[in-house]
């Protein structure tokens, strides 16, 4: 519960909440990486004094929330994504790293959904192949970046050379997600697309696609 009130206080950037969820940052435990993302997400750079700190002790699983909360201050973020990146494939490659994976794959989605294709991208080529423990988390999420950042989840599967795989992948995420509301909210958005886009064209073929293989 108190993860999600933290994640609530990034998403809706409340500024006010800085000093607490700045000191919840600087303490070991389940809720520092929640807050160092809501940190990022809130994006006052006096956040940074707080990451440097904890980059040096925080524990291997925390580093990809650390990492990809820097990025969202818009520092260094070629070098943070690369990490998240990197990590993800070591994990999936690697087995017993499951909570470092899923951290991976958590920061590189709030880091898509934040509007960085690159790391909306690699969510898709290492998840497409993928089978669990990996696919599991890269499906959640691909399949909250589609909820949170619909038009560039659309940007992408308009790109994908193998479009079918990555939305059975984000299919398995959304079957995981329990979030009704907003999963209405993107079928609508893909059904309004579809009836906008020409007859024939490749926009109306891929949310035909979406709309049979999400069962909506």
């Amino acid at each position: 519960f108190r993860g999600a009130v933290i994640e609530a206080l990034g998403d809706y950037k409340a500024q006010y909440s800085f000093d607490a969820l700045n000191a919840v940052a600087k303490l070991d435990g389940p809720l520092q990486d929640d807050a160092a993302l809501a940190l990022g997400k809130i994006g006052d750079k006096r956040a940074l004094e707080t990451f440097a700190a904890i980059q040096r002790t925080a524990p291997r699983a925390t580093q990809p929330s650390i990492a990809a909360a820097i990025c969202l201050l818009n520092v260094n973020c070629e070098s943070h994504e690369a990490y998240l990146a990197d990590t993800l494939k070591f994990a999936d490659t690697n087995t017993g790293f499951q909570e470092l994976l899923r951290a991976a794959a958590t920061g590189l989605g709030v880091l898509a959904v934040a509007g960085h294709p690159e790391a909306a991208d690699s969510l898709f080529q290492i998840g497409i192949p993928s089978k669990d423990p990996t696919r599991a988390p890269v499906a959640l999420a691909v399949a909250a970046v589609a909820l949170r950042n619909t038009p560039l989840t659309m940007s992408l599967l308009e790109k994908q050379p193998n479009r079918e795989a990555a939305i059975a992948l984000m299919a398995e995420g959304f079957d995981m997600l329990e979030e009704d509301l907003d999963k209405e909210r993107f079928f609508a958005a893909v059904r309004r697309a579809y009836w906008d886009a020409a007859a024939g064209s490749p926009r109306r073929a891929l949310m035909q696609s979406l709309i049979d293989k999400l069962d909506f």
